[in-house]
């Protein structure tokens, strides 16, 4: 019988370090002031709350712990609301980190999850601030691990896409997509001498170097893309044949699919109020937008 691993997420919430996204540490302060600046954090907080936090609370397998990371020289008033909200998850913990290296600022937690002598299994899997999970993304997570060795990586390449329906316009659109070694829900199987977090490597290039598992049979997660994205540079050639795909005269069929697909794996959220998403983003200009916690 294989042992009951347990299972850590790990999500990056405004990280001032090194990092695959285009907000990188520098000398004069400008990273800083870009990443903190209050727009682009209400946003963040805006869609962490509506998005990312929501597909957390709702698993069906719970037992699971969450790593928010996130660095000492966040301000105050962020990191307050941060924890706030992260104590609305059970197993969560916040992080203020002072390393500028992620495979350092999580470290600890990678010892915490190995146990005893650095001897036990864990498995890790990433998630971005912005993104979202199946209510039942643990529980196969949990069931295809429990019987794959260290260092084999486990991919989850299907997924809803949320985007702007156009270039200019804050108006939201979803439907399908496949993507292998997607980095949301891209988890790693620790133990003995492979002992990482699933930030630590290029997603796209693990086959290269470990054993991959791939579970296509599911919607895995909901992928947003909106107008305050770290990579949004990255993603103009996919996003345009996506956004025309979506506008072309299959695309009842698409929504159709998206609808079904919501209520398989995500029923706490639907296809009207997911698209809605973009357009509350965009609207959202400050901290005082956003309701109050308290």
């Amino acid at each position: 019988m294989f042992d009951r691993r347990p299972i850590y997420g790990h999500i990056r919430f405004s990280f001032y370090g090194i990092t695959d996204t285009r907000t990188q540490p520098d000398s004069d302060g400008t990273a800083l002031a870009r990443l903190y600046d209050e727009t682009r954090m209400a946003r963040r907080f805006f869609l962490f709350e509506n998005l990312t936090l929501p597909s957390l609370i709702h698993q069906t397998d719970r037992d699971f712990r969450t790593v928010i990371m996130s660095s000492k020289v966040m301000p105050d008033r962020y990191k307050q609301r941060l924890d706030t909200l992260a104590a609305r998850l059970p197993g969560a913990v916040v992080e203020y980190s002072h390393h500028e290296r992620g495979d350092l600022a999580f470290h600890k937690y990678v010892v915490e999850a190995a146990g005893h002598k650095g001897r036990g299994h864990s498995v890790h899997f990433r998630l971005d601030d912005d993104d979202a999970l199946s209510v039942n993304y643990i529980s196969r997570l949990r069931e295809i691990s429990s019987i794959l060795s260290p260092s084999t990586h486990i991919t989850f390449p299907t997924g809803i896409f949320l985007f702007p329906a156009s270039a200019t316009e804050p108006v939201g659109t979803s439907m399908m997509q496949q993507r292998f070694l997607t980095a949301i829900g891209l988890a790693t199987v620790n133990g003995g001498g492979f002992q990482k977090n699933p930030f630590q490597m290029m997603h796209g290039n693990v086959w290269t170097r470990w054993p991959v598992v791939s579970d296509p049979g599911f919607a895995a997660h909901i992928r947003s893309q909106h107008f305050d994205n770290d990579t949004a540079v990255h993603q103009d050639r996919i996003l345009t044949g996506l956004q025309r795909e979506r506008a072309s005269r299959r695309g009842t069929r698409h929504a159709a699919t998206v609808d079904r697909r919501l209520a398989e794996t995500f029923p706490w959220i639907d296809r009207e109020t997911l698209d809605g998403l973009i357009a509350r983003c965009e609207a959202v200009k400050g901290m005082s937008d956003l309701p109050s916690l308290t």
